[in-house]
């Protein structure tokens, strides 16, 4: 957080940096666009889960969705990702459908996520132009789902969609590192279509809409469910069921206040508060709220810290999928822990779209 802090006090400073780099992107985009610079066009079809800024879209929960909705389809499907943080380049099969074959150090934490609840092959490969091929090799592909793609134009893709969260007002974000787009909004015209992410976590931004309107493209909003929390021993062993810690709702699928379960919460997320907000909406009341930076690497320093204040309120802590897969040096020390899922609330209009973008139909 301190660094967080820092990085946005210097940010004015940083604006020829961002304006330098944003004209890069503006003028590798153009490369590929006029066709000059190749890209490569599978034989299956592609989709890219994507966003123009810096974390906390959600990209990884709709990735899982989608391989779910291909798999129920009889389409095989596989997931290609570069694997963030993990230290393998690739490519290599990380799971085959039954699970990771590799820890989160090796493949990173959300493709480690990937792998446990997507249920199809995964492949991490830096270069993705390698994986797709080794998918459609391995695997005989139909569908590749690729994983934070829409600034890897290598790739020739039958489907584009960009994720932003409901609360961003993009027209007040500057490039990196003056600020948190990746590159600049112009970008957005390559896109197929937008996700306004977490619209029950986040309040929309009144500014938000009207702005992406103006491409052009179809717009979905798309709530986030936080599924009935499991112990964090359950995530690693697999034999685990929902915990009866805040199971019990009421008609609205809200708990009532009355019997509100007091907890503590932590993660390590782009976007902290949406969870802290979706605990809030459960009916938790959240005795302490601890928010570390994106992708936070856990030390047994913070360890001891979580457990102190486990101890001081006398509750269980809480925490999400993506910081549990990092925590499993530290179970014994965490329990009683519980995970929350967090799974997106898709409509059968996108159903739709993404079925006919890809021109094939739920009858095969």
């Amino acid at each position: 957080m301190k660094i967080e802090s820092l990085w946005q006090a210097l940010s004015p400073l940083f604006l020829p940096l961002g304006w330098g780099w944003g004209l890069f992107m503006r003028l590798r985009r153009s490369l590929y666009r006029r066709g000059l610079l190749g890209a490569y066009r599978p034989r299956a079809k592609v989709i890219s889960v994507g966003n123009l800024t810096l974390g906390g879209e959600g990209k990884t929960p709709l990735v899982v969705w989608l391989a779910h909705y291909f798999r129920r389809q009889g389409r095989s499907v596989a997931i290609v990702t570069r694997g963030y943080g993990g230290k393998l380049r690739g490519p290599v099969v990380a799971s085959r459908g039954e699970g990771p074959l590799f820890s989160p150090e090796k493949i990173g934490d959300e493709a480690f996520l990937l792998g446990l609840k997507a249920h199809v092959p995964l492949l991490i490969a830096k270069d993705r132009v390698a994986g797709i091929v080794y998918a459609q090799k391995e695997f005989a592909t139909e569908v590749i789902i690729l994983d934070d793609g829409f600034q890897h134009l290598r790739v020739e893709r039958d489907l584009d969609l960009v994720l932003v969260a409901a609360d961003q007002d993009l027209q007040q974000e500057k490039v990196f590192p003056a600020g948190r787009l990746r590159e600049p909004l112009s970008a957005l015209f390559q896109a197929q279509a937008f996700l306004i992410t977490k619209t029950n976590l986040f309040r929309e931004h009144p500014r938000l809409y009207p702005f992406l309107k103006g491409f052009s493209k179809p717009i979905f909003r798309l709530p986030y469910a936080m599924g009935p929390p499991y112990p964090l021993e359950s995530l690693f062993s697999g034999r685990g069921s929902p915990a009866a810690l805040l199971t019990r709702q009421d008609e609205r699928g809200q708990r009532p206040n009355k019997d509100a379960q007091e907890v503590v919460a932590f993660c390590g997320l782009g976007r902290a508060e949406g969870f802290f907000s979706g605990l809030r909406k459960l009916g938790c009341r959240l005795l302490a709220e601890v928010a570390f930076g994106d992708h936070h690497h856990y030390t047994p320093k913070d360890i001891k810290f979580l457990v102190s204040l486990r101890q001081k309120y006398v509750a269980p802590l809480v925490t999400t999928e993506k910081d549990a897969v990092k925590l499993r040096p530290f179970v014994r020390e965490l329990v009683p822990c519980y995970v929350f899922p967090l799974d997106p609330l898709p409509g059968v209009d996108f159903a739709k779209f993404v079925e006919n973008s890809l021109e094939i139909s739920s009858s095969g």
